[in-house]
């Protein structure tokens, strides 16, 4: 029907020159930079592990803080003005 220009490689031909081109040393140079790569993932996966794990816990707190505070039930001001009382010594 249209008469294209070129001529598509066929499957064999794909396999066949991907072969040709392998490198041994390559493919153990790219294995071995993968591997490295790993290596330094691997301990901060473990250090962010348990940040994770608490971030229920952190939302919670979070959501505590926001609120705003009721004078009535927590008596800061009482406990703020004692502590700003200089203390003499005689």
């Amino acid at each position: 029907m249209y008469n294209y220009p070129y001529v598509k490689p066929s499957l064999f031909s794909r396999i066949f020159g991907a072969t040709r081109s392998f490198n041994f040393s390559n493919f153990l140079d790219g294995t071995q930079k993968t591997l490295g790569i790993i290596n330094q993932a691997i301990p901060i996966v473990y250090q962010i592990k348990p940040m994770f794990q608490n971030a229920k816990t952190m939302f919670k707190i979070a959501d505590e803080i926001r609120k705003p505070v009721d004078a009535s039930t927590a008596n800061v001001s009482e406990v703020v003005q004692e502590k700003n009382k200089p203390v003499f010594y005689i």
